[in-house]
């Protein structure tokens, strides 16, 4: 398989004509600003959409009425490394569990002199405007959170503020209601086969790529990589194991340790394996429930608890749980098929 490397492009983002459209009669009417949230699962291109918007804005050979930043000139380029200063960007540190505090308004001895909240009122230093970005927006805390409250509410002009998320739900309400919605995929099954052939330059049969986007539940990402390697190999034996009349706890775990391991020592890359085979098990339970349901007009409870599971288990990947416990837990709540219900995981 081989991946494109290209820059993207407006007409890349597949399946969200709308939304380009939307942006592109705000910036024409001389309306365009605020305070956005963009929300969608992963692998859907929120962070593309993002990177796009603001080349558009900063491009210094193409005017943001066209819609098609060149790609080539110095502002485009820094937009892309993530080193343009017009550029702000807030997100979660890899060692913490949500944005500190001290990364919106500063540390304890410097408040409201340095951080986001500061940064995003300095006028812009190359382009006639400012972008300002909070990865991870739903890692903020309360008090993070609050903090923003008014630089979202009343952003300075020519500055748009975008806030990434993978669930409006995730969010306060006072955060809610202080940005304009931006909900990106997923993507049906024929745009994302198409997206993975065409932009990403996957050499596949189309059923196999279309397995691949089920699988991933839509994440692009992941589709890409079950697409890759010994990926096949690694399903068959995990489904395998989650099929038995009685599965093993312990093989499942083994599994589980055994792709995360090969992953590396990254978190990210660990995170992104883990949310591989759990993909891959939600995607077998519910293939199981619709052939019970075909085969005997209902569905088993015990199959029903086990597509729970793998769910509540995905979930609690994104918020950042202890990987070995979460395995564990996973693989002898299969094996015994209760949903693992343990409290309210967001």
């Amino acid at each position: 398989m081989t991946v494109a490397n290209a820059m993207p492009s407006w007409t890349d983002l597949i399946g969200l004509d709308q939304v380009r459209a939307g942006f592109k009669a705000a910036i024409e009417q001389n309306r365009l600003g605020g305070s956005f949230l963009v929300t969608g699962p992963h692998g859907t291109g929120k962070h593309t959409f993002v990177e796009l918007l603001a080349r558009t804005l900063l491009c210094r050979l193409s005017s943001p009425e066209k819609m098609s930043p060149c790609g080539h000139c110095e502002s485009c380029q820094q937009v892309a490394a993530g080193t343009h200063p017009d550029v702000i960007r807030v997100s979660k540190p890899k060692d913490k569990a949500t944005i500190p505090l001290a990364s919106f308004i500063g540390d304890s001895d410097v408040r409201m002199q340095e951080g986001f909240c500061h940064d995003v009122r300095i006028r812009p230093l190359m382009g006639g405007w400012k972008v300002a970005v909070i990865d991870d927006a739903d890692f903020l805390n309360e008090e993070g959170a609050n903090c923003l409250l008014k630089t979202l509410e009343e952003p300075p002009k020519k500055t748009i503020i975008l806030l990434i998320a993978i669930s409006e739900q995730r969010q306060l309400p006072t955060i809610r209601s202080r940005c304009q919605t931006v909900r990106i995929g997923p993507l049906s099954l024929d745009a994302s086969s198409r997206l993975l052939r065409e932009i990403q330059g996957v050499q596949a049969d189309d059923s196999v790529i279309k397995e691949a986007v089920e699988v991933s539940g839509g994440d692009l990402h992941a589709a890409l990589r079950l697409l890759q390697g010994e990926s096949d190999k690694l399903r068959q034996s995990l489904i395998q194991r989650l099929q038995a009349p009685q599965p093993d706890p312990i093989a499942i775990t083994k599994i589980f340790n055994e792709h995360i391991g090969e992953a590396g020592k990254e978190a990210s890359k660990r995170r992104a394996a883990l949310r591989d085979l759990l993909s891959i098990s939600v995607q077998h339970f519910r293939q199981q429930m619709r052939h019970e349901a075909f085969e005997n007009h209902q569905t088993r409870s015990i199959t029903l608890a086990r597509l729970d599971r793998s769910v509540r288990a995905l979930r609690e990947v994104d918020r950042s749980a202890n990987q070995a416990s979460l395995v564990e837990c996973f693989a002898a709540d299969i094996a015994i098929g209760q949903t693992g219900d343990r409290g309210e995981i967001g």
